[in-house]
């Protein structure tokens, strides 16, 4: 009752947003929201603790994230993580992209992951979209409480696929495969870059990212 009492007298809505996304976080504040800029790896705005996140997109942006095949691997990231994956998809380009593909995707959004999403015209009109579903989100006052950047398994096997899938191009499918093939993360730090691209989905790009990435000196 006393944390319930102390929110309500402080009456503001809380979202977390990642540092980047400037303009709409000077909406947001015009608008009255308390902003904590961060720099999030899942999502661009959170608003509840592992309940709504929003990722906003271009159009432009979306297309190339359909195209090239970052969506769904981001999408995949933001179901790991949050209850309510919502995509912003903000204002209009002159980017083509077969209506076909583009229908399928928006269609895969919502029926296989589950995910909402909505059109915006521009930033004001952004930082109106995730103001309300802030609001609305945390009109149950426990929801203001306790934001993370994603949850945080305890166990042992689950850490181990949570430090692998924070490296770039590394999903949570990909740790899992190679921790299964290598037994652990000392394993795969010490594992040959051939050895690594045999991997299904890793592939020698990518091995070589990972590779550089586990061994260069910090400097």
């Amino acid at each position: 009752m006393e944390t319930q009492r102390i929110l309500r007298l402080h009456d503001k809505v809380v979202i977390i947003a990642d540092y980047r996304e400037k303009e709409i976080i000077e909406n947001l504040k015009s608008l009255g929201a308390n902003v904590n800029e961060m720099n999030l790896k899942v999502g661009d705005f959170v608003c509840s603790g592992d309940g709504v996140v929003i990722e906003r997109k271009t159009h432009s942006d979306f297309v190339s994230s359909i195209t090239d095949g970052r969506m769904f691997e981001q999408l995949q990231h933001l179901k790991e993580n949050y209850e309510k994956p919502i995509i912003i998809v903000e204002g209009f380009s002159d980017r083509e992209i077969n209506e076909n593909a583009l229908k399928a995707t928006i269609a895969s959004l919502i029926t296989k992951f589950n995910v909402s999403f909505i059109n915006t015209k521009n930033s004001l009109d952004t930082a109106k979209m995730v103001y309300w579903l802030a609001k609305k989100e945390q009109e149950d006052v426990h929801k203001v409480l306790g934001f993370k950047q994603g949850k945080k398994p305890k166990e042992t096997k689950l850490l181990q696929e949570y430090v692998l899938s924070s490296i770039p191009g590394i999903s949570k499918v990909l740790a899992t495969r190679l921790l299964e093939k290598f037994g652990s993360i000392e394993q795969v730090v010490n594992t040959q870059e051939m050895e690594l691209s045999k991997v299904k989905g890793v592939g020698k790009n990518l091995a070589g990212k990972v590779k550089k990435l586990l061994t260069n000196k910090y400097r």
